[in-house]
């Protein structure tokens, strides 16, 4: 028996299919309920919690204080909104027991990142100091990196910026994935908003510094929490991502080219202005306006033909490795035809060497096939030589 307020409308309990419905919201309208962040001066192992840094679909960042080592540092917790909530105590749980085993699947890519980005050292890839499982959950402790986002660092220039910045942005990104690629694994989610420029802010304005990107995280966590919930565009860049990453049939399978694409749909987006359309639709129809069009006397046309080509939609129509795109970007500009015509020097003689002319065959009187100035050299010629006579047997 349970008490019943007499002045409460009975309801009926609700159908299955209600129950489906609403458990479908729950599933496709991620949430994050007010109590979900950690509050600050909560301690994590020896880190003290400051402030939330950033909150993503699947983890929350924040800033806290490493008490042993005295620095500041980025903690990373595991916690998908679509997969799960904080409960009133304080552990991370799954919101529906179906969607459990994607949680610990979730999970375990977490971890499995975040070991792998320890085991990395390079300064365009996210350095990560230790992680670990507590709470029901993972984190992972990082560098505090203080920067902006690629994207957010475009829409303040207001301007495209020049092919120089552009090459001394993406040489260390593609050094970054090619570190990656060594290692078997495909980033698979490169794209402006993933890019954090560092700055220094004893430099002056940080639109004007050289860049020093840090490509963030891999996001594999979030492709397991997206295949759970058949939230696909949740791991999906529109613009950024291949072809490729939409086929989950695996008829066109991921690899370096994949990664190709997106970092040459990172240098579209900044020369034009814009990313270019999904490339699933472009499968269907490519209306992609070229690079070498749409930022025609703004780069190097050598420049624009290497993001062309890794933006071909066909996987095997792209270059297929980072040292190929590398090779492309590098090409120099062809040269410009040569055609300068030489000038004509003024024609001279110099009679005193020039060779006497054969005496002609004789000729029917009145014609001469001789020239004016050869007549007028024997003419010259005859008068010096009656002159040098006259003097010798005046002599005498």
């Amino acid at each position: 028996m349970t008490d019943l307020d007499p002045t409460e409308p009975h309801r009926p309990p609700a159908s299955p299919d209600a129950l489906e419905r609403a458990e479908q919201k729950t599933m496709l309208v991620p949430r994050r309920e007010r109590d979900a962040n950690l509050s600050s001066g909560t301690f994590l192992q020896e880190f003290m919690v400051e402030r939330v840094l950033g909150v993503g679909g699947y983890s929350i960042v924040y800033l806290a204080q490493d008490t042993k080592l005295d620095r500041r540092v980025a903690i990373k917790e595991y916690l998908p909104a679509t997969l799960a909530a904080r409960a009133p105590g304080g552990d991370v749980v799954a919101r529906l027991p179906r969607f459990q085993d994607s949680f610990d699947k979730g999970m375990a890519s977490f971890i499995n990142e975040a070991r792998l980005l320890g085991g990395f050292d390079h300064p365009s890839l996210v350095k990560v100091y230790r992680f670990w499982q507590a709470h029901g959950t993972a984190y992972m402790a990082m560098p505090y990196y203080e920067g902006t986002t690629l994207k957010k660092w475009l829409a303040d220039l207001g301007a495209p910026p020049s092919e120089r910045w552009l090459r001394q942005l993406v040489e260390p990104l593609m050094e970054a994935v090619q570190v990656l690629h060594s290692y078997g694994i495909v980033h698979r989610d490169v794209a402006p908003d993933n890019i954090l420029l560092l700055y220094d802010r004893g430099a002056g304005n940080y639109l004007e510094q050289a860049p020093r990107p840090v490509l963030l995280d891999f996001g594999a966590a979030r492709r397991v929490a997206a295949e759970a919930t058949q939230q696909l565009t949740s791991i999906l860049k529109t613009g950024y991502s291949p072809v490729e990453q939409y086929d989950h049939g695996h008829a066109m399978k991921p690899g370096p080219w994949s990664d190709v694409y997106s970092l040459a749909a990172v240098l579209y987006a900044a020369a034009v202005g814009k990313p270019p359309g999904p490339s699933i639709s472009r499968l269907v129809r490519d209306d992609l306006v070229p690079a070498q069009v749409a930022a025609r006397g703004r780069y190097s046309a050598s420049f624009l033909a290497a993001i062309d080509a890794g933006l071909a939609v066909r996987p095997e129509q792209r270059p297929q490795t980072l040292d190929e795109f590398r090779a492309l970007l590098a090409r120099p500009e062809p040269a410009e035809p040569d055609i300068t015509l030489p000038v004509a020097e003024p024609a001279s003689v110099d009679l005193a060497l020039e060779p006497m002319p054969p005496v002609p065959a004789r000729q029917a009187p009145g014609t001469s096939s001789r020239p004016p100035w050869v007549v007028a050299a024997v003419v010259i010629a005859l008068a010096a030589v009656a002159a040098l006579a006259w003097a010798l047997l005046g002599r005498r």
